[in-house]
């Protein structure tokens, strides 16, 4: 009987396995041949890829503020914001703009940067007009902070590209401005060394008036001390005077 139920248990969890479709991964977080795949087929229909799993890192108008900087560069550019976690920019044969490439099959500017723009790639495929892609990347990666934002990283990436100095300024690049955190966090230690000077003010300023007090009551009691007394006035020297006599004991003189 045993035996009965567990068989019976057993066909009713197969059938409700094999029943339920097994929850697609999202683009961003598939391995990257599958991430590839899935973000060339939202290229195809748009050549400016969001992801839609960092809202806080991405603002609106990001996608509009990309295309209207990739347009400037009169290449066709295929834009990818997505998580770079994994995908090894430091290695071109594990590239993952190739594998977007190799999906798409079309020349072009092809950028993968992540939401907060600290990261990512920039390689040209093909096409008459070469831009100094990579060094105007580079570039742009050193003079920006690391969370300055994908939209940012790519209006300053076109900038250099087209300025004609891509490869000086990868050189010699620009001091790279604080981040966000960084400036937030200067802010705070400024503000806890004002309000330690405040208290060390006032804490001096209380100290400096109650010592002055005792101070000078201390001086006022030692000016007292030391003033002299004044002497009393000495009789001038000389003959005694001389006491006259009473009429009435003169009279009692007379009559003894």
């Amino acid at each position: 009987m045993w035996r009965g139920w567990f068989v019976l248990m057993a066909g009713l969890a197969g059938a409700l396995l094999l029943g339920c479709p097994v929850a697609a991964a999202p683009v961003d977080r598939a391995k990257p041949a599958g991430r590839a795949d899935g973000i060339a087929a939202a290229l195809r229909r748009d050549p400016v890829y969001v992801t839609d799993h960092s809202p806080r890192s991405l603002p609106p108008d990001t996608a509009a503020r990309i295309k209207a900087s990739v347009a400037r560069l009169g290449v066709p550019t295929y834009v990818a914001v997505t998580p770079t976690l994994g995908l090894g920019e430091e290695n071109p044969g594990d590239s993952f703009v190739a594998l977007l490439r190799d999906r798409l099959r079309k020349d072009g500017i092809y950028i993968v940067v992540s939401p907060s723009g600290g990261h990512g790639e920039a390689r040209q495929f093909g096409g008459t007009r070469r831009l100094p892609v990579d060094d105007a990347w580079w570039a742009a990666d050193f003079e920006m902070p690391y969370d300055a934002g994908a939209a940012d990283m790519i209006e300053r990436f076109v900038e250099i590209a087209l300025s004609g100095h891509a490869r000086e300024r990868r050189d010699h690049p620009r001091p790279q401005p604080k981040s966000e955190l960084r400036k937030a966090l200067d802010a705070d230690d400024a503000a806890d060394r004002r309000a330690g000077y405040l208290e060390w003010g006032v804490f001096a300023g209380g100290a400096a008036l109650s010592g002055g007090t005792i101070l000078a009551l201390l001086i006022r009691h030692r000016v007292r001390r030391s003033k002299p007394r004044p002497k009393p006035a000495r009789k001038p020297a000389g003959k005694k005077p001389v006491r006259k006599k009473s009429p009435n004991r003169q009279k009692a003189k007379g009559r003894r």
